[in-house]
């Protein structure tokens, strides 16, 4: 009997060797048939009669193909039409549609369409099947002998036209249908029923069927949800299936003709005047809002072809020539909470318990808030959350002012904390207390600082993990730092922006079965993403991968976790021990803190072991000494690195607005001089002079800075023999760097430069965040 893989890999050749033979690629399927054939012993009879079956249809169907097809014109008309026939029969549909075009060309008949559309059926292009059928009906000729026939037809272009998503025209054909064919009743009010209530739910998103992001039936329980919720379909499809609201929009501006309008706190604007008056809850029965977009004002509905309502709207809006939008419910609504104050920057009316108090001298103890407060709290906290992650940001600094002032909100965005608003001293304490309760934190202790963790769903279903520090500060205040955590998949080598050639190296270390790879660099300078990077890259089946991280910022699959809790003595140094009884392969650990856990570390990667850690250092060549520094045996360190990779996070040059230019002959010279000297790679001035260089303009998109996202800059030193010397004689840092530069490594401006040169950043923000 065939074992199990043996089965699998002949049930796939199978399927092989059909595909070529619908392509048309008979001697590649021969050739698949073949293989099998003296693959399979004789002892599976029935497997290898119908391999051999196979093979003879195919070289009798070779004979009908070999002929010269190119003067087919000169064989009569049937004779042809009877190869076509042979060539669909044996699943050769290229060769057999080939000649049906041609023969429909000469002389179009019912037989000819028919066969036509059922070799692109069996092809999956159902929409070339359709327009096939169409024509067909169109151009022959309804007669008593032929009515039966056509009726046939104008029910399979119906299916064609369903398969292909058109849900719309295969409707009026099947509702046609029933007055045609009245013995099919039941089955074609099935169908009748069926697409009334797709086209119900998400005729509009047939773009997604198509691309096959959804299907009719997520169609049918994403409706039965909305139903249920009083929700959007839409706004179902992203909380609930995930799918990205990008692909929403594109399928409804695709279906509307029109441009899609997505509510993001970022980008909101004034009140438009020609709210002034009008009552909300009429814009929000109609679902429309107006929306002022370099001085033209459009609205904004959910339905763009309900031109009732769009006329309604502008006639209480007094409005006449008016661009359309299309969005989504939800988004709509939320942007009329915005503008009738229930919803974005939190200003309150004047004169309200939210108004913000001048400073003054002396403090007074917390009043409790009143109840219809309490929820705008509740809104205030969310909001925050969401829009820092909307933003981009990494951390978000609730900063309590001093006296009767309230608190500063600064969110850190590529490296930068920016202002993002601040919040009444009537909400300051409120809104600290409700971080603390959402952290699962005491409230009453104000005098410690403590630390904790927020799991938070934003309104588009995405998910992340924020972890919360509190911190006492003078007057009785207390401030709140926030790292955004999750929501952060595993990137690839690839995405990290590692020069190709600084790849290939990096990958080589991860090959080695066993050894020290340490990711180094400040706070803040992406080692993280580095490292899990690198596991991505070796995480297999048959590797055991334990990590110790503090915290948990990445998850991945097929990598054992552990999160290190001090307070508890669970630490670095006591998971480490407990990792080297726990069969590993590979281990990472989050950070190299003490000297305990360095020696430990070294121990782990001669005793065949794969170990990653980061440290706090500023350079490659200085984590050497920093090592050897803590005590570390440098004849074993020497013994046991592999390589250390540094890096630094610049500001990315914004992708929508930067814009090229001719350098100066000075900005040329700088180049050079910054890049300075490499013993194998010098910098010339014609790579240079070939390079385009990129400069920062400013768009809504980046906020008008010129810059959006950061890009790695790395500095990989892989030690040789000399540099083991070196290591172990303990040599001074500047040493190691040249020595480590004869060996391929290029420093962290060098590599910087690179990317100046590839457009991604420029010199400034190199300079920025690299000394050499």
């Amino acid at each position: 009997m065939l074992d199990q893989e043996l089965k699998a890999y002949i049930q796939n050749r199978l399927k092989e060797a059909e595909l070529y033979a619908k392509q048309g690629l008979v001697d590649e399927a021969l050739e698949v048939y073949r293989e099998l054939r003296n693959l399979v012993s004789e002892e599976e009879n029935g497997i290898k009669s119908e391999i051999q079956k196979r093979i003879l249809e195919l070289e009798a169907f070779k004979g009908v193909i070999s002929e010269d097809l190119g003067q087919e014109e000169s064989t009569p008309y049937e004779e042809r039409l009877r190869k076509a026939r042979i060539l669909k029969d044996g699943a050769f549909y290229q060769q057999a549609i080939k000649i049906l075009e041609e023969l429909l060309e000469e002389r179009p008949s019912l037989e000819v369409y028919r066969l036509l559309a059922e070799c692109l059926e069996a092809l999956g292009q159902f929409e070339r099947a359709a327009g096939i059928l169409k024509r067909a009906l169109k151009e022959l000729t309804l007669s008593p002998e032929t009515r039966d026939e056509l009726i046939t037809l104008k029910s399979k272009l119906a299916e064609y036209l369903e398969k292909a998503y058109e849900f719309e025209e295969a409707l009026r054909i099947y509702e046609t249908l029933l007055e045609e064919r009245p013995e099919d009743r039941e089955f074609l009010e099935e169908k009748v029923d069926f697409l009334r209530s797709i086209l119900g739910s998400c005729g509009r998103l047939k773009f997604l069927l198509k691309k096959k992001v959804i299907t009719p039936s997520i169609c049918k329980e994403a409706a039965e949800i909305a139903k249920e919720k009083g929700a959007s379909v839409e706004y179902v499809l992203i909380d609930k299936f995930h799918i990205p609201k990008e692909k929403i929009g594109e399928a409804l501006s695709r279906y509307y003709n029109t441009h899609f309008w997505e509510f993001s706190e970022r980008d909101l604007k004034d009140k438009p005047s020609c709210l002034e008056g009008v009552k909300e809850s009429f814009l929000r029965q109609l679902v429309v809002a107006p929306w002022e977009e370099d001085g033209h004002i459009f609205l904004i509905t959910n339905d763009p072809f309900d031109w009732d309502k769009i006329e309604q709207a502008k006639k209480i809006l007094n409005l006449k020539d008016v661009g359309v939008l299309v969005g989504i419910k939800e988004d709509i609504l939320n942007l009329l909470d915005y503008y009738y104050g229930k919803l974005g920057y939190f200003q309150p009316p004047e004169g309200t318990e939210l108004e913000l108090i001048p400073e003054e001298e002396e403090t007074e103890e917390e009043e409790a808030l009143p109840e219809d407060q309490e929820s705008v709290v509740v809104q205030l906290a969310n909001y925050i959350l969401e829009e820092a992650y909307n933003r981009g940001a990494s951390d978000i600094h609730i900063e309590s002012l001093t006296g009767r002032r309230g608190a500063q909100i600064r969110f850190r965005i590529d490296g930068e904390c920016i202002p993002f608003q601040t919040v009444p001293y009537s909400m300051k304490r409120p809104l600290v207390s409700r971080f603390k309760i959402m952290a699962g934190l005491d409230i009453a202790e104000k005098r410690l600082p403590q630390d904790g963790k927020i799991k938070f769903r934003t309104r588009a279903g995405k998910v992340f993990e924020v972890r919360v520090a509190t911190i006492p500060t003078i007057e009785n205040n207390e401030d709140v730092v926030m790292r955004i955590l999750g929501g952060v998949q595993a990137r690839t080598l690839e995405e990290i922006g590692l020069l190709p050639e600084v790849r290939e190296r990096f990958q080589q270390l991860l090959e080695m079965p066993y050894g020290l790879i340490l990711v180094v660099g400040p706070t803040g300078s992406g080692k993280t993403t580095t490292l899990h990077a690198a596991l991505h890259y070796i995480n297999r089946p048959n590797k055991k991968i334990w990590t110790a991280e503090d915290p948990v910022e990445i998850v991945q699959e097929g990598l054992r976790q552990v999160q290190v809790k001090p307070k508890i003595g669970l630490t670095f140094a006591r998971v480490l021990r407990a990792f080297l009884r726990a069969d590993p392969d590979v281990i990472m650990i989050g950070e190299t803190r003490d000297e305990e856990t360095a020696h430990t570390l070294i121990e782990a990667s001669l005793t065949g072991h794969l170990v990653f850690s980061t440290l706090h250092t500023n350079s490659a060549p200085e984590t050497v000494t920093r090592l050897l520094g803590m005590g570390i045996d440098p004849y074993n360190f020497a013994d046991a690195l592999l390589g250390v990779l540094a890096q630094r996070l610049a500001k990315r040059l914004c992708p929508d607005c930067k814009e090229p230019y001719t350098p100066t002959e000075k900005e040329i010279q700088e180049l050079i001089f910054e890049y300075g000297q490499h013993p194998l790679k010098p910098l010339t001035e014609e790579e240079v002079r070939k390079a385009t260089l990129f400069r920062p303009v400013g768009c809504s998109r980046c906020n008008h800075t010129g810059y959006r996202g950061r890009v790695a800059i790395h500095e990989l030193l892989v030690p040789n023999d000399e540099l083991r010397e070196l290591i172990v004689k303990a040599a001074p840092v500047h040493e190691i760097r040249e020595a480590a530069m004869r060996n391929g490594m290029y420093t962290l401006k060098q590599d910087g430069i690179h990317k100046v040169l590839a457009g991604e950043t420029d010199l400034k923000q190199v300079r920025a965040v690299c000394v050499r």
